[in-house]
């Protein structure tokens, strides 16, 4: 099957190396940083970015009351991930506040509007492929500009592990949804489910085919939206993913194989 096309590949200078944000192997005191700034890169903020339009374009949809959210899972180590939460809280802050003197910051404008026609182009590409689940409407910038705001002031930072306190209150939130950042690791990746998710940062890595089945439920897709979902992983890990899903679907067809056989 010819994949959808909403994959972004974080650059290999962001993800491997010593210099690299978070590098594949690092210990519980890493401090990350981005060309020696306690920021994020790039790659994440585009994704941060990405995922306020998701919400501005599902309050358009008729979804503002449902529940939104954005995976960061980028190391196992507690004391890391609170550091990353500084830094996307910090990152989001400075977004909104840009954009509550919007006439005062026509360069964020211009950016996010950027990154809308990139959208754009991925609704009007999936609806062309002929099968119904895949056509959702598309939204002039005109109509996202005026959501925007309102989208990215409701998104709350939260890390999500056994020492934290933050919590996915979904339940609280049924009337007018949560929008929600998720940072974690571990706990994230088994059994914790992210309702509306729609946009994946995802640096994790590893080659245990347990530990893989367990991340890969995060790249699924939602009806409603699938043109808004995006992963931003690097080019390894979708390779490793590649290899599982074949590998799993030709255990599926030895079972059947096995069905047939009175096996």
């Amino acid at each position: 099957s010819q994949p959808l096309p909403l994959i972004r590949h974080i650059p290999t200078a962001e993800s491997e190396g010593e210099a690299a944000w978070i590098p594949p192997v690092h210990k519980k005191d890493h401090k990350p940083s981005y060309n020696h700034r306690d920021a994020v890169p790039p790659s994440l903020r585009e994704a941060i970015l990405s995922f306020i339009l998701v919400c501005a374009a599902r309050r358009l949809r008729g979804s503002g009351t449902k529940h939104n959210s954005m995976l960061v899972h980028v190391t196992r180590f507690n004391d890391v991930q609170e550091r990353v939460e500084h830094q996307v809280k910090h990152e989001l802050k400075g977004i909104v506040d840009r954009l509550r003197v919007r006439t005062a910051d026509r360069d964020l404008l211009l950016e996010l509007r950027a990154a809308w026609d990139r959208f754009a182009h991925t609704t009007k590409a999936i609806a062309a492929r002929g099968d119904g689940i895949f056509k959702n409407p598309y939204h002039a910038w005109e109509e996202i500009e005026g959501e925007i705001l309102a989208a990215a002031s409701a998104i709350s930072v939260r890390t999500i592990n056994g020492l934290a306190g933050g919590v996915l209150d979904y339940d609280e939130h049924r009337e007018d949804g949560l929008s929600v950042i998720a940072i974690g690791g571990d706990k994230l990746s088994r059994g914790l489910t992210l309702e509306g998710l729609s946009v994946s940062y995802f640096l994790r890595c590893s080659r245990m085919y347990d530990t893989l089945m367990q991340m890969g439920r995060w790249f699924g897709y939602r009806p409603g939206y699938l043109d808004l979902c995006r992963l931003y992983t690097t080019r390894e890990l979708c390779e490793w993913f590649g290899h599982i899903a074949t590998a799993t679907e030709e255990l599926r067809q030895d079972f059947e194989l096995m069905v047939q056989s009175g096996a």
